[in-house]
């Protein structure tokens, strides 16, 4: 074969070479979804690095019952414990002309409760292994400020036989549950419950995809913290989120601090207590 020949041939096989790696790469990136679908195991080699999904039932008293999973990932050991701050949460201000008082949602924790599980083959969302349940403590924080002031629980968990550390590197599963009083509310005329996304999380090395379903009530709206108090039945203010047809869930992913620090969803109709008034707070 002459030279020019073999050169053109070896340019096509070199060109054809980086087609076909080409092509793989997009087919391979393209199989990535925005939001992971729904599984039925907990293997570590299954899972995204974060998830949290959250289920809420309104209870006729005007209390939440919150049942949450949270599955994350530690890379290195983590020596502190799981820590969750709650407290109060703006949800917008008045309406009328002028510097109107700004809404509050003040939560009431009670009756908190948590378990971590296994990531074992075996362990499923069906049927899940217990590992143990987890201590449970608060811390009140010192602030003479209603509004201001939060509160700190920490989930233990009991060190395993040769562990030097509250959570050891891999995959981890827990389960908790809380109920939340005082987020039944009537704001600027609306009757609705008020749901803080505030979350117990896990070590914050990646970004969370965050779920929240409604066992009854709705649909979802979002509530942003730094304008007129207007529920936003599209959150254009949560990034890659999406709804179910009815509204009754909500999928986000969490990357940067959001612009929406509660939900708010219209009551189901077998309530028997009344919406107290939104706390409000002089815009200074």
């Amino acid at each position: 074969m002459s030279k020019p020949i073999s050169i053109i041939v070896a340019g096509a096989i070199g060109f054809a070479a980086i087609v076909i790696i080409l092509v793989i790469v997009f087919q391979g990136s393209a199989r990535i979804p925005d939001m992971p679908p729904d599984r039925s195991r907990y293997p570590e080699q299954a899972l995204t690095p974060e998830e949290i999904t959250v289920n809420v039932t309104p209870r006729s008293d005007g209390s939440l019952q919150v049942s949450q999973r949270l599955i994350f990932d530690v890379t290195d050991e983590m020596k502190e414990p799981l820590s969750w701050y709650i407290g109060g949460e703006q949800i917008g201000w008045n309406t009328g002309v002028g510097d109107g008082p700004r809404y509050y949602v003040l939560p009431q924790v009670g009756e908190v409760s948590a378990q971590e599980l296994s990531t074992a083959e075996d362990s499923t969302k069906e049927n899940p292994a217990e590992v143990g349940d987890l201590t449970v403590t608060r811390e009140n924080r010192s602030i003479d400020d209603p509004f201001s002031d939060s509160a700190v629980y920490d989930f233990t968990r009991e060190k395993q036989a040769g562990e030097d550390s509250q959570w050891t590197p891999g995959r981890h599963v827990v389960d908790i549950t809380y109920v939340l009083d005082d987020v039944y509310l009537n704001v600027d005329g609306h009757e609705l419950f008020v749901l803080p996304l505030r979350f117990p999380s896990g070590s914050n090395e990646a970004p969370s995809m965050r779920t929240v379903s409604l066992e009854a009530g709705g649909p979802i709206q979002c509530l942003p913290d730094h304008t007129e108090f207007d529920p936003d039945a599209e959150c254009t203010g949560l990034d890659k989120h999406r709804f179910t047809d009815d509204g009754t869930r909500l999928t986000w992913s969490e990357e940067t601090s959001p612009s929406i620090e509660a939900i708010g969803f219209a009551a189901p109709e077998n309530m028997q207590a009344e919406p107290i008034d939104a706390p409000e707070r002089e815009r200074s």
